[in-house]
């Protein structure tokens, strides 16, 4: 029993670890997440500042920690803040990737290839970016499906890959149209300029950036930089008047490029003047791409002998960017390898610590597999034997109280035999059959009280023996008791009792009454006689039922009216002819003792 308990505790403890454990936490957002999600699109500064000051969520709190980590890489990927790794928005993009919401598996894809962009690692930026149309596909957003392929299509434009591009940007332009969003219908026909002016197709480069400038002048946009990319459509083009027009419209900027754009077409004027003037102003810049591609327009210009004396320190300086650029671009270099090594490095260390959690996990499981295996194979085994152990005192008692019962028979049958031979009933030689007969019933009784006593002993041995056994006993006590009521209904017995004081011959229906008396007091004894030997005759039937009612040999003489000696030979003949047909070997048991048995 303490071991049946156990293992219905360890069950219950591994069906509360399985119920806990599988059950899924559905939470709300927090009012702060709620709040600089819905300023995002116009205000993500004051989305930013909201995410800075609240408190951190738990990174136990799966849900709310991965949509703060997608919020704040929204939010500094739209301010132009620069990113370091992409480990803030990796816990969004681990933990959404395996959830069911389609919008939040995109939007953290999205800023997942967003940020390895900006971090020069392409290849991943153009597979998170995929991954994330994939999910768009699935949902109608049409402002998040916008951003998923201007990103693409950017990608794909800066690397030459415009056949790819153009496709990209038109499924960003149908759905800032779907949106109903001006402000991104003008920056996708601004992207078609800029693919269409890297295939060189410039008329619809053209075409592109103006509709761009129309929309823009509807929504009061200030968006100055399509005049610039416009003006350098037509500066390829060589239509230098056109492309300063457009410049000096775009200057209002006061920036470093617009500045040296501005300088290059009068450069290409030949006014040197007004060209010095605004390259030089090009110089306030910390770029240095663009101060090398403004000393490299300077050092053209010296060229000109009014600023031929400037050559030398002109040449210098794009020496020096040059070589700094040339740096530059190897420290990059080797700062991505660096990267891609550490990144290496990480993920084969994140990998030996999976590797490790999932063989412990996995051993634990074995442990508690072979616990319960071993719990489970010794409560089989306790409950084993103590089947068999109940069977064979079951088997014990049955065999005590059958032997029990036998003695208690052979008593009543040996005060039958003992009383006719002392009424010297019975012919001589019946009375030397039933004086073996007595000796045998003795001699078995007093076997069957040794094999009682061994059988006893043997049942003591077992413990708990009361419960196992009361079914069994009570069966045998009332074996017990049928033959001792038979027993003394048949001495009993008002008919019978006279037939056994005063003897006649019997009649048809004295004969009736006396097989249906056999059939009464000892259960269908004539039919399952008839069964057993179906070739009995009538006469036949009729003498075992006499015998049945314990009738001595003088006393059937008298019923059927012949000699005893006639009596003597009908039991011996019917005795062979039972005997023969059961195959039941001649003991020393008599055929009287054999039907009473029966």
């Amino acid at each position: 029993m303490k071991t049946k308990g156990i293992a219905y505790t360890i069950f219950y403890f591994i069906g509360l670890f399985l119920l806990f454990g599988c059950k899924k936490q559905d939470v709300s957002p927090l009012p702060e997440l709620i709040q600089a999600e819905a300023l995002m699109f116009n205000n993500p500064d004051s989305a930013l500042h909201i995410l800075k000051t609240m408190p951190i969520p738990s990174a136990r709190n799966k849900k709310q920690h991965a949509l703060w980590c997608l919020l704040t890489t929204q939010a500094q990927f739209k301010l132009c803040l620069p990113f370091q790794s992409d480990s803030l928005i990796r816990i969004a993009y681990d933990y959404y990737r395996h959830t069911d919401n389609a919008r939040r598996k995109a939007m953290s894809a999205l800023y997942m290839g967003n940020v390895n962009y900006e971090l020069k690692h392409i290849t991943k930026a153009m597979n998170y970016f995929l991954e994330a149309k994939a999910n768009i596909e699935k949902i109608n957003n049409y402002k998040l499906g916008y951003l998923v392929m201007s990103s693409l299509g950017n990608l794909y434009v800066y690397r030459n890959l415009t056949d790819y591009a153009l496709e990209a940007f038109q499924e960003a332009y149908d759905y800032a149209v779907k949106d109903s969003c001006k402000r991104y219908e003008m920056t996708t026909l601004q992207d078609f300029g800029r693919t269409y002016s890297v295939r060189g197709e410039y008329e619809r480069a053209i075409q592109s950036y103006n509709q761009a400038i129309q929309i823009r002048d509807s929504i009061h946009e200030t968006f100055n930089s399509l005049e610039s990319e416009l003006a350098d459509v037509y500066f390829a083009l060589g239509n230098y008047e056109k492309a300063l027009d457009l410049e000096k419209r775009a200057i209002k900027n006061n920036i470093a490029p617009d500045y040296y754009g501005i300088g290059e077409t009068f450069l290409c004027l030949e006014e040197y003047d007004s060209a010095y003037y605004y390259l030089k102003k090009a110089l306030h810049t910390s770029n240095v791409y663009t101060l090398a591609g403004v000393y490299e327009a300077l050092l053209s210009l010296s060229q000109q002998p009014t600023y031929r004396q400037y050559m030398t320190d002109f040449c210098d300086s794009l020496l020096f960017y040059q070589d700094s650029i040339y740096a530059l671009d190897k420290s990059e270099t080797i700062i991505a390898y660096k990267e891609k090594y550490e990144h290496q490095k990480l993920a084969h260390r994140n990998q030996q610590l999976e590797f490790q959690t999932a063989r412990w996990f996995l051993l634990s499981i074995i442990a508690v597999l072979c616990l319960i295996g071993v719990i489970t194979y010794f409560y089989i085994y306790r409950k084993t034997m103590l089947y068999r152990k109940k069977e064979d005192l079951n088997r014990l008692t049955a065999q005590l109280n059958k032997n029990q019962r036998l003695m208690a028979r052979n008593n009543i049958y040996i005060a039958e035999l003992e009383k006719r031979i002392a009424e010297n009933k019975e012919v001589a030689e019946q009375l030397e059959e039933q004086r073996e007969t007595l000796a045998f019933l003795r001699e078995e009784n007093q076997t069957l009280q040794q094999k009682n006593a061994h059988l006893q002993t043997e049942i003591t041995s077992y413990k708990s023996t009361n419960g196992a056994t009361t079914i069994t006993e009570a069966f045998n006590q009332l074996q017990l008791e049928k033959d001792q009521l038979s027993a003394l209904l048949i001495e009993t017995h008002p008919y019978l009792t006279a037939l056994h004081q005063h003897p006649i011959c019997l009649s048809n229906a004295d004969r009736n009454q006396i097989c249906q008396l056999a059939d009464t007091i000892y259960t269908g004894f004539r039919q399952r006689l008839l069964t057993s030997i179906p070739s009995l005759s009538e006469y036949e039937v009729l003498l075992c039922c006499l015998i049945k009612l314990h009738f001595s040999v003088s006393e059937i003489a008298t019923l059927l009216a012949i000699s005893p000696a006639s009596v003597s030979t009908s039991k011996s003949r019917l005795k062979k002819k039972i005997y023969t047909q059961l195959k039941l070997s001649d003991e020393k048991r008599s055929f009287d003792t054999w039907i009473w048995e029966y």
